[in-house]
């Protein structure tokens, strides 16, 4: 039979739990990182979607007016802009994350 049953001591408890604080503490700010990046990414895909849509339908419709629109898709804003650039055609979508960070991403075509 076990003679001594008397289990953890208060200072062990603290040590351990003031460990478990300081792993979650350095966690923290990874977490966040990690999760603004997806954003980030979520906002990147789905610019990229939109761009092929709308390349696309500009070469197959054979419109030649070139604009500046603004688009809502999922409940993110993006800006969207067709422009002639020497023979090539140019549509950018420009966007801002909630955290202000911006981005855009541009394709070709030739029509």
């Amino acid at each position: 039979m076990l003679k001594n049953c008397n289990g953890f001591s208060v200072v062990e408890v603290l040590g351990s739990f003031s460990i478990l604080l300081i792993v979650i503490t350095m966690m923290i700010p990874v977490l966040m990182i990690v999760y603004e990046e997806r954003t980030s990414l979520e906002y990147k895909r789905e610019a990229l979607r939109y761009l092929h849509n709308e390349t696309e339908s500009f070469l197959y419709d054979g419109t030649q007016e070139f604009w500046t629109k603004k688009v809502e898709i999922s409940n993110r804003k993006y800006v969207v802009t067709a422009e002639n650039v020497n023979e090539l055609i140019k549509i950018c979508v420009h966007w801002e994350t909630p955290r202000l960070k911006k981005g855009f991403v541009c394709g070709y075509a030739k029509k």
